[in-house]
């Protein structure tokens, strides 16, 4: 677990409504377990309860509230699921964007993972809530109940990018009509290999079969028709700005060095940075856009890392620290690569880490 600021993490909120009494006594327990596993919980409730069970009072319009934070919230419903139906109706896009949803009854007897089953993890928050609940997880995605392989959970578990969607659709369904997909990866894996997958030796066994999954350090892959390329995101982006400095000089600075390293935009894991900016607008901004965490730590944390490439002394004097950009994301990844050392990009630096790599199934 990474220590620091994190500015920027949407898996860590949970909104939890609750419409009558009832629901309002089960949205309180549901809270607190979420809260004591690390969660960041807030609970709402109709007016006339909020005083009295501590929590927040309904938006005036939680149908648009919704809608400001979905793809950035998890959202849980104490009540009928077509109370949360009718909320969340208007925002529903797709499984690798929309909100997880669940659903529990005012007993808290079962818990539905409604939307974003796999990528969402509303699977894993039903099941983990049914365990410290007492309740029952009612879970229908196909996968889960034939207990198969299922790309997207793999792709979550692992920080993997789905980059194309059709193609993991038609894996899933070969998957599900008890067909064997092609495996390889460059990488270590720890675990049982699934049996719906045949482990393959080389790309080039990989790419003499039907359909296949393929997890290493290059793009090539791609070119390979009915390959499903998986790009690991591994690169810790430190970076240090000029206060104020635009969200588009920055992506268009950072564009310029993915290129030059050979990196996707989507092969990269977080941001990093020292506290005086965890405020940075622009920074805040490029991560939103990126969905990637910006963490950023103390300038006492940053001196933990024994040894840099480069060190300012001016930088030094206004925070504390000889060398930002480098510090930070070693601090993220320490037992990464420096791939790219401190290098100035008009008045923006950067320094990029190569994270270690290891598969779990």
């Amino acid at each position: 677990m990474h220590t620091g600021t994190k500015a920027f993490e949407n898996e860590s909120k949970i909104a939890i409504f609750s419409f009558t009494e009832a629901g309002s006594r089960q949205n309180t327990p549901v809270r607190k377990f979420l809260s004591s596993t690390g969660y960041h919980c807030e609970s709402y409730t109709v007016e006339r309860f909020a005083d009295e069970f501590g929590m927040h009072p309904l938006p005036e319009n939680l149908k648009s509230w919704i809608g400001e934070r979905w793809g950035n919230y998890t959202f849980i419903f104490i009540g009928a699921v077509g109370i949360g139906v009718r909320y969340i109706a208007p925002w529903v896009a797709d499984k690798y964007t929309d909100s997880a949803v669940l659903c529990i009854d005012e007993k808290g007897k079962f818990v539905i993972p409604v939307l974003s089953g796999h990528v969402g993890g509303a699977v894993e928050l039903a099941t983990l809530l049914a365990d410290g609940l007492g309740a029952v997880a009612v879970v229908t995605t196909a996968t889960d109940l034939q207990n198969k392989f299922a790309v997207d959970v793999f792709a979550k578990k692992n920080h993997l990018y789905i980059d194309d969607r059709v193609l993991a659709k038609k894996i899933s369904a070969a998957v599900l009509r008890g067909e064997r997909v092609g495996f390889y990866s460059s990488f270590p894996i720890e675990g049982k290999i699934p049996a719906e997958l045949h482990l393959c030796s080389s790309l080039e066994e990989l790419c003499s079969l039907p359909l296949g999954i393929a997890v290493v350090d290059t793009a090539k892959i791609k070119e390979v028709k009915n390959i499903l390329y998986l790009p690991l995101q591994i690169f810790v982006i430190g970076l240090g700005c000029r206060r104020g400095t635009a969200k588009k000089d920055l992506e268009q600075r950072l564009e310029q060095l993915l290129e030059t390293l050979g990196i996707s935009k989507n092969q990269i894991a977080a941001f990093t940075s020292i506290n005086l900016k965890q405020d940075e607008a622009g920074i805040l901004k490029l991560a939103e856009e990126y969905k990637a965490p910006f963490v950023t730590y103390s300038a006492e944390e940053l001196q933990d890392i024994d040894a840099v490439s480069s060190e300012s002394e001016f930088v030094k004097q206004i925070t504390g620290v000889d060398n930002v950009c480098e510090r930070a994301a070693q601090k993220y990844a320490p037992k990464g690569e420096v791939i790219q050392k401190k290098i100035k990009m008009d008045g923006v630096t950067f320094a990029v880490v190569k994270n270690s790599v290891k598969l779990e199934f």
